[in-house]
């Protein structure tokens, strides 16, 4: 069954549309929250961001790699192909990262935690950008191919 978008499944227009809300989320809670010392707020914020992303790569991402797994391993000349193949490692580290300081957050005091994790917070951000801008150019090579 073909999406709303083209030629992708409507799984992977949900999970589309699911990563932009997550990516709108995480500039709003590191420009916004996070340069206004608001940090409860950016700590949720951020918790909402990896809850989402690691909800789309549990119900669409993995299941969407398992099935193309044949295609993902004989057609490396393929640009979309490619791209898989950086966007998953990026994309599982940005994941990992996000839930380690997820969980450091949420179970420790902040004056423990937070501030000593910094260091890992900014490129984590520009990890997980990354991440996202190198899935939507996979999903519109599927959509629109």
């Amino acid at each position: 069954m073909s999406g709303l978008l083209g030629k992708a499944p409507l799984t992977s227009d949900i999970a589309f549309f699911l990563e932009i809300a997550v990516i709108i989320i995480l500039f709003f809670g590191r420009f916004r929250l996070a340069r206004k010392q608001r940090l409860v707020g950016h700590g949720y914020t951020m918790m909402l961001a990896v809850v989402l992303h690691a909800c789309s790569v549990v119900l669409v991402m993995v299941p969407s790699l398992a099935i193309s797994l044949d295609l993902l391993v004989t057609d490396l000349q393929n640009p979309a192909i490619i791209i898989t193949w950086i966007h998953v490692p990026i994309g599982l580290t940005a994941l990992i990262l996000g839930i380690f300081l997820m969980t450091v957050w949420r179970f420790r005091p902040p004056a423990t935690s937070c501030l000593k994790r910094k260091r890992l917070m900014r490129p984590l951000f520009w990890l997980w950008t990354l991440s996202v801008t190198l899935g939507v150019l996979i999903y519109l090579s599927i959509a629109l191919g």
